[in-house]
């Protein structure tokens, strides 16, 4: 056995700045790669941005190259590669150093997606805002009110205990009878203990204060208890009521009251009293049909058991159908139309990368610039690198600069940026225009959409899966149906009668439109959606028809039922 160096030749995948930015690019949507240059722009000052009043031929002294192709926004029909000729092969070349310093992959009309007429108006910074919470809501009507300091720091406290649905997020724990022996203690807060706690000091038999709050200290702990129930939970009122030195009457009442604020029903305990203290405020009282369903029988009418309801309130459907309607109306989260505390906006904005217009009998596909600057290598960085260069051919000694060395680096950084922006709306294109090619009948409203899979459209435009399914990541496309994310159109097949296949989107299609013509009062099970959908050709499992039911949120047919 001995040590010593031995040769050896292997293939290996290495990933290169340039792989990795340009597979980095490729998996940003429009609104992420505007922020990607912008902070590129910042980050290296050889990048610049061309001003909108600076033509495309005057911005820089060098012109692209001949054999450079055209970026899609310019020439959309010129972006594909002909048959037999590889991703590879097209850019070998292409002298990228020089057509980097000219690129502009924006039509000269679009600009920088800036309007210079609107360059008086404020920034988005003095501009933005945001949807208002539902517990700044409150404390703004807290603060109209009429309630004093303790009341307002109550109902202040009481927020923090709200859930995102507007509610106090725990049931109250049930606290044992004190033993006969034992003496009267802090661990429970009854009405007639209201003057003692007012009172300057505790009642004579009462344990001093640091000893009531020790006995109660086990009660308001999260894990409830020594004698509690295995997952009880404190309530959220005894525990202000503990927190604030105060009885839990008054923070109830607090409570109560705030929940006749607008939305009403808010700190509500559970859905029960939601519902009631919305009726009670509507003017329905104990006496009414509709309270009673509310406060006895919810389960019934959430499983649409109306028979059993009119039953034991000894009244008929149609009286039960009426009170329902008025239930249907109530609030059961008062939080809905409210931005959840510390969160953003439920909405999502949707930037479409690409978009498909049919112009005449033809599609044509045009990519989303707008935005995106406009990129150049820095004239005064180029005159610095080409002066060294000419000084270093003249025989001329230069010493060792580090500013030389960090010109080159972020010039190359420059120009891998440019050049992965410009493959990156090539490959979108290019997997675009393969969808559109696989879903022509989609797109001209003749037929549902047909299995597609990844490596269907991989082989059509002679790239690896992977980087499919990269551009088709949450990627969206403006389409004269709508707005659809570029996966939407690939789709698993489905066999049928016949022995041809069809997309699972289209039988979920299908399945919507059976379930869109069914009569209210007699809806359709999934057995009998099963043999509508035999009829049409369609062979799937009723647990199948089931999987897609709930995927696109229709209801169980017991649950779909109209009963009035």
């Amino acid at each position: 056995m001995e040590l010593k160096l031995v040769p050896k030749l292997q293939q290996s995948l290495v990933m290169t700045p340039q792989l990795k930015m340009a597979i980095k690019l490729l998996t940003l949507n429009h609104l992420e790669l505007k922020d990607a240059v912008a902070q590129e722009l910042v980050d290296n000052p050889v990048l610049e941005e061309v001003n909108d009043d600076v033509s495309r031929a005057t911005a820089t002294d060098v012109e692209a190259p001949a054999g450079s192709a055209p970026p899609p926004a310019e020439a959309a029909t010129e972006v594909s590669i002909g048959a037999g000729q590889t991703q590879q092969d097209a850019g070998a070349n292409i002298d990228w150093e020089s057509y980097a310093d000219s690129f502009n992959y924006l039509p000269p009309a679009a600009g920088s997606g800036r309007d210079t007429q609107f360059d008086d108006l404020p920034g988005i910074d003095q501009t933005l805002t945001r949807g208002e919470t539902l517990e700044e809501h409150i404390l703004w009507q807290v603060r109209m009110s009429h309630m004093n300091d303790l009341e307002c720091q109550i109902a202040a406290r009481l927020l923090g205990e709200m859930n995102d649905d507007g509610c106090l997020d725990a049931a109250p724990v049930a606290t044992p009878e004190p033993a006969a022996a034992a003496p009267k203690n802090g661990t429970d807060i009854h009405a007639d203990d209201d003057e003692a706690l007012l009172a300057d000091g505790p009642p004579p038999d009462a344990a001093p204060t640091s000893e009531l709050e020790a006995e109660a200290e086990p009660v308001l702990l999260a894990d409830g208890p020594p004698h509690a129930a295995a997952g009880a939970r404190i309530d959220p009122v005894q525990l202000v009521a503990t927190e604030l030195d105060v009885p839990v009457e008054w923070v109830d009442a607090v409570r109560r009251r705030v929940m006749r604020f607008d939305p009403i029903g808010v700190l509500a305990r559970d859905l029960r009293e939601c519902l009631l203290v919305q009726l009670e405020v509507w003017g329905y009282d104990d006496e009414t049909l509709v309270w009673r369903i509310v406060d006895r029988h919810m389960r019934d009418a959430e499983r649409h058991n109306f028979g059993a309801i009119a039953r034991d309130e000894k009244t008929t459907l149609e009286d039960v159908g009426d009170a329902m309607r008025i239930v249907e109306q109530l609030e059961p989260r008062p939080a809905r139309n409210f931005t959840a505390q510390g969160s953003m906006p439920d909405s999502t904005y949707i930037t479409p990368d690409v978009s498909v217009q049919k112009v005449g009998d033809d599609w044509v596909i045009l990519l989303n610039e707008d935005g995106l600057p406009k990129l150049k290598i820095s004239k005064f960085y180029l005159d610095q690198l080409r002066a060294a260069q000419a000084a270093r051919e003249a025989g001329h000694k230069l010493a060792a600069d580090p500013s030389r060395t960090y010109i080159k680096d972020k010039k190359r950084s420059a120009e891998w940026l440019i050049r992965s922006i410009y493959q990156r709306q090539r490959t979108i294109y290019r997997v675009v225009e393969s969808i559109l090619k696989h879903q022509r009948d989609w797109f001209d409203g003749a037929g549902p959409l047909r299995p597609l899979i990844l490596k269907e459209v991989a082989d059509d435009i002679e790239m690896h899966e992977s980087t499919v399914s990269r551009v088709t990541s949450r990627k969206y496309v403006h389409t004269p149906r709508g707005v659809f994310e570029l996966k939407y159109f690939f789709n698993s097949a489905i066999q049928t009668g016949d022995g041809t296949n069809i997309a699972a989107e289209a039988v979920r299609d299908e399945i919507k439109r059976v379930v869109a013509a069914e009569e209210p009062k007699r809806p359709l099970s999934d057995a009998q959606i099963v043999k509508i959908l035999s009829e049409r050709n369609i062979e799937i499992a009723r647990r199948t028809v089931a999987k897609y039911r709930e995927e696109l949120g229709i209801l169980p047919s017991n649950r779909r039922k109209k009963v009035f």
